[in-house]
């Protein structure tokens, strides 16, 4: 299983990479202006949509629910289950993103109050471009948590590359052109893409296809059911990033694009590592427990929280005391100037803080949904976009755009502790001695990378030296015991 997570993992690394890659290409034709600003918004709100219905709510229902039809229908019956369920998605994105299309503007008006006038109109013109990825993306989304449940985790994981990749190529080719029409093209082009790369390996799982729409399968009640809390907790972790937009763009200018370049940055190792050792470790984990296995879920969550600590807490580190010479090396070229820099970096030091618990959250929410429980991660998140919004209010004066990212990470901190503090109590009481001896030893190992790196002037020399040192140190273990180390 774990070594499934490792391919994920490599993977997702070459889309990230891929992913700065195209931050760069961005800052360098653009810089940090209100164009970007605009197209930054306008991609997040098509981009909040697509994690509702995509690799988001359904596709993580879906699995526990098509197991459990699978061991009492039989295969080949439950496969009309993955087509109804597809088919639904279809019709119910292609209205969203009508409806996208139609209000641009209301909708533009309402979550970037803050832009001046002409920065709304542009936004609203992007939006409309790249309404139509939702549907793309969505079902590329849904055929992935399907691939998924029948181990294909590879292919699945590259789908990002072939996204930046039509970004990177529309930057490059056509910006001068079109402007900055051209990237909300390449994000048109780079849904499409995604969904086609994952068609061949579906089609050859399910063997055929069927437009029809099993109205009388209980199955298909279950997972609305089962889905509508899970919309409203995803609804409420977007909404964080939505909320922090919103008190942005009464920043200056640059303010919306500094915060975008920062998450980016910082969603990279919980896109590497997060989300890959989650999606790795959920179709186990909720078939661990729906045979009642305890013990097997429990080494799979404990395993699960102590590898995100070995890769999270070094790269908190790295991002937050080396902040301005990862922005300097990852998108200080072209328009993108020092000024920029010294904003970026700030605010990827507030957001680095929170870096282990967003990262967390994602597997102790696949426990919950594990055992089919989807109200707590729900009520938690609420409680998490309520103190963030709080705090947005409390600190934007003071703070300013640093102000908005300390407040992300420290919701995202008490939604972690609540969710592990409740499935502990409600379900599986796991000792977390572990953890806490494992996180100071790689506390310790870290502080020691830090200082054999700090004074090196070269940024990739340092980064080099700090991840060798960090390795040596593990080594040893990590060859004679592999996984039991962790």
């Amino acid at each position: 299983m774990f070594r499934s997570g490792l391919l994920v993992m490599i993977i997702t690394m070459v889309s990230r990479v891929l992913g700065l890659v195209r931050a760069g290409i961005i800052a360098y034709y653009f810089g940090a202006s209100a164009m970007t600003d605009a197209f930054f918004s306008a991609f997040k709100i098509s981009n909040f949509f697509r994690q509702l219905l995509g690799e988001g709510a359904l596709g993580s229902s879906f699995i526990p629910l098509y197991n459990e039809k699978v061991e009492s229908e039989g295969e080949e019956r439950s496969k009309q289950f993955i087509f109804s369920v597809i088919n639904l998605l279809f019709v119910f994105s292609t209205i969203i993103t009508i409806l996208m299309i139609v209000f641009s503007d209301q909708i533009i008006l309402g979550i970037v109050s803050g832009f001046p006038d002409e920065t709304k109109i542009i936004a609203s013109k992007l939006l409309k471009i790249m309404s139509i990825y939702f549907i793309f993306i969505s079902l590329s989304g849904m055929i992935c948590a399907i691939l998924n449940n029948f181990k294909q985790f590879a292919i699945p994981a590259s789908t990002s590359i072939f996204f930046n990749l039509a970004i990177i190529l529309a930057s490059m080719y056509f910006g001068k052109t079109y402007g900055i029409d051209a990237l909300a093209y390449g994000v048109v082009v780079g849904g499409l893409l995604q969904f086609l790369v994952v068609l061949p390996s579906f089609f050859k799982i399910v063997r055929g296809y069927s437009l029809k729409i099993d109205w009388k399968d209980p199955y298909l009640k279950k997972i609305f059911i089962m889905i509508c809390p899970m919309l409203v907790g995803i609804v409420a972790r977007q909404v964080n990033t939505i909320v922090d937009q919103m008190f942005a763009s009464y920043l200056a200018e640059g303010g919306v694009s500094a915060l975008e370049n920062a998450t980016r940055l910082y969603l990279l190792p919980v896109g590497v590592f997060g989300v890959s050792i989650s999606t790795v470790i959920f179709p186990a984990l909720s078939k661990a427990m729906s045979k009642n296995n305890l013990k097997e879920a429990t080494d799979n969550i404990v395993k699960g929280l102590n590898i995100l600590l070995f890769l999270i807490i070094p790269s908190t580190a790295v991002l937050t005391f080396y902040a301005p010479e990862v922005i300097r090396l990852t998108l200080s070229y072209g328009k993108f100037g020092e000024e920029a820099v010294r904003v970026t970096s700030q605010a990827l030091i507030y957001y680095s803080i929170g870096l282990y618990f967003y990262t967390a959250i994602y597997l102790m929410t696949r426990a919950f949904y594990s055992v089919k429980n989807s109200t707590y991660p729900v009520k938690f998140s609420i409680i998490s976009i309520v103190i963030n919004i709080v705090l947005n209010f409390l600190l934007i004066d003071i703070m300013e755009y640093r102000g908005l990212a300390l407040s992300t990470s420290i919701a995202s901190a008490v939604n972690f502790l609540l969710l592990v503090t409740v499935f502990r109590k409600k379900y599986i009481n796991f000792s977390l001695k572990k953890s806490y001896i494992f996180f100071l030893k790689t506390l310790v190992v870290t502080a020691i990378s830090l200082l054999c790196s700090y004074k090196i002037d070269n940024t990739i020399l340092k980064l080099l030296v700090f991840s060798g040192v960090y390795m040596l140190f593990w080594a040893k273990s990590l060859l004679k015991n592999k996984l039991e180390v962790f």
